[in-house]
């Protein structure tokens, strides 16, 4: 359908009154033609309208024929088998040459089948799940709101209406544009009627967004037809309104580099690259990497496979291991051992598969780096932690033991954490900014994974200090910056309740502390901690504002009635707020 969709407008320009190389874009007051791969899914690729004979080809009109050209070969394929050649390649490659992290089996033809009709996700389904999600009706007005206000300006539908009801002169089939507009329509309502991805979260909603480039490819190309239309009507009625016609389309053209400069430069976006060399490069020799969040995956497996980075760490999908076929990828793993076909949930029945518990059991001797863990586990598992736990190792997480105790001295688990974290900042200096990434984007994702991994650190790092014989005023301090962070900054579907009364204990500690920090010190809190202390160097004064704070916050919750920490708690807030 994608082919299709792109290789229809080829008779609009090909039959356009003038040459196919003096087509340019269109260019409305929209949302510029950034290539930001798999980042912002507003690719406006623009309609394209006769420039006059004296109109230069650039780059752009060169990248525009060859796109429309290639896709046009590619749609002609989908009636002729023997073109399809990658279909025919998969399962020959897969059979001669298998590639570890590859997808599904494609060595049979039941396997193949499988593969081609997404199997594994559902057929003629955008998304694995069956939640309930926004009809179809939602998701139009959301395409519509975007293609003919954001990414048109509210230029593009008058123009587009225009275009279609002004065809090319030369259009040797009138029922042509009729069937471009049946087919423009058919894939809007096919499409959005079968995408069940939910539109809830910014990520999947960025995903949706993606599969709006295809008509929106045809829509833009009405609007050029429009805009030409439109400006030989005014050419035809005055030589003064042809002209500045032509300067209001170089003033939108210039108004739309200006404006969207900021978000079409990606010169410098090497964050998802940079984000991936982080996670694996602090990791021992021949470690084992579990991951289950789709940018690690994809981000780890370029850096080996494509440049060779880091090759002695074994990576592998926890999702992809939980599908029936992956009983057929244990050869190219020959260091590892496989206690059943697939990865399940565990239980007394496991119909051949293996539990993540019994996976990393047999395993966790034969990698002595240790064994890893990007993401979140596929199934609740509470034998797992009861023979395992986790403990932050850079941005991922190590499986320990229970029976064993993590480290042998606090001090120097902290200064092998502080050492592993400069590793990982070398690599990940900055992160990328809510400013230039929202959270449609996989960039977003890396600043918010980092975050998350500060905050796992400090949450460890407190309890452990709180367990200690003497809680190190330091560290305390040092575990309430990622703390607060996230409560200030984090969205708050994306935090526990539990942030609150661990940021209250952090401060609470540090109340109750022997130590104390010297004046000369930098300031060891965030610069909104402790407002109503006058003066700023009386450090614990301000935890003690701040303790009361989030505290009174959590209390406030209902499920904080439920904690065994509530009582005492609620005394202390209760004994330290004035009475109204």
């Amino acid at each position: 359908m994608a082919d299709l969709c792109a290789a229809s407008i080829c008779p609009v320009w090909l039959h356009e009154p003038c040459q196919p190389w003096r087509l340019r874009l269109w260019v409305g007051p929209m949302q510029p033609a950034h290539d930001r791969s798999l980042r912002n899914p507003h690719h406006c690729m623009g309609a394209m309208d006769p420039a006059p004979r004296s109109t230069r080809q650039d780059a752009v009109q060169v990248y525009v024929l060859l796109y429309f050209g290639v896709a046009a070969v590619s749609a002609i394929s989908i009636v002729d088998t023997s073109r399809r050649h990658s279909y025919i390649y998969m399962p020959i490659v897969s059979t001669w040459n298998p590639q570890p992290g590859s997808w599904g089996d494609v060595t049979s033809v039941a396997g193949l089948f499988h593969h081609l009709r997404r199997g594994d996700y559902g057929t003629f389904r955008l998304f694995s799940s069956d939640r309930d999600t926004e009809p179809l009706s939602t998701r139009l007005v959301l395409y519509l709101n975007d293609a003919i206000g954001r990414q048109g300006g509210y230029l593009l539908g008058p123009l587009a209406l225009v275009g279609v009801l002004n065809p090319p002169r030369r259009v040797r089939f009138e029922g042509f544009r009729w069937a471009v507009v049946c087919m423009y329509l058919f894939y809007l309502v096919v499409f959005h009627a079968l995408s069940n991805m939910p539109l809830s979260e910014g990520l999947l909603y960025g995903v949706h967004m993606r599969f709006w480039q295809q008509p929106n490819i045809v829509l833009f190309v009405w609007g050029g037809v429009g805009l030409n239309a439109v400006l030989h009507r005014a050419n035809e009625a005055s030589g003064v309104l042809s002209r500045l016609g032509v300067v209001l389309s170089i003033a939108c053209t210039v108004g739309q580099g200006v404006q969207w400069h900021h978000v079409g430069n990606q010169s410098q976006a090497w964050y998802i690259h940079n984000y991936a060399k982080a996670l694996v490069d602090p990791l021992p020799r021949n470690a084992l990497v579990f991951v289950n969040y789709d940018l690690q995956w994809t981000a780890i497996r370029y850096l080996q496979r494509c440049e060779g980075f880091r090759p002695d760490v074994t990576v592998l999908n926890l999702s992809m291991m939980t599908y029936k076929w992956f009983g057929t990828k244990h050869a190219l793993y020959p260091s590892m051992s496989f206690p059943g076909d697939r990865l399940v949930p565990a239980s007394n029945h496991q119909d051949g598969g293996f539990s993540l518990r019994d996976l990393v059991r047999v395993n966790i001797d034969k990698f002595p780096g240790g064994i890893y863990l990007g993401g979140q586990l596929n199934f609740p598992d509470p034998t797992f932690h009861d023979h395992f736990i986790t403990v932050p190792y850079g941005l991922l997480d190590k499986f320990h033991p229970a029976s064993k105790p993590v480290y042998k001295s606090l001090k120097k688990w902290h200064r092998q954490n502080a050492k592993r974290m400069a590793h990982v900042r070398a690599h990940l200096p900055v992160v990328p900014s809510n400013a230039d990434y929202n959270d449609e984007t996989w960039e977003w994702t890396v600043a918010r994974d980092y975050h998350m991994k500060q905050l796992g650190v400090a949450t460890f790092l407190l309890d452990e200090t709180i367990k200690s014989d003497k809680a190190n005023i330091t560290w305390l301090a040092e575990c309430t910056r990622p703390l607060e962070h996230s409560l200030r900054h984090e969205p708050r579907q994306f935090w526990s309740e539990s942030l609150l009364k661990n940021l209250g204990l952090a401060y609470a500690y540090i109340v109750r502390s022997p130590d104390d920090f010297a004046p000369t010190d930098p300031d060891p809190f965030e610069p909104h901690v402790g407002q109503g202390v006058a003066d700023k160097a009386r450090y614990k004064d301000r935890a003690s504002e701040r303790m009361l704070e989030v505290w009174r916050e959590w209390v406030g919750l209902p499920s904080a009635q439920s904690d065994p920490g509530y009582s005492a708690i609620a005394d202390i807030v209760r004994k330290f707020t004035p009475a109204s």
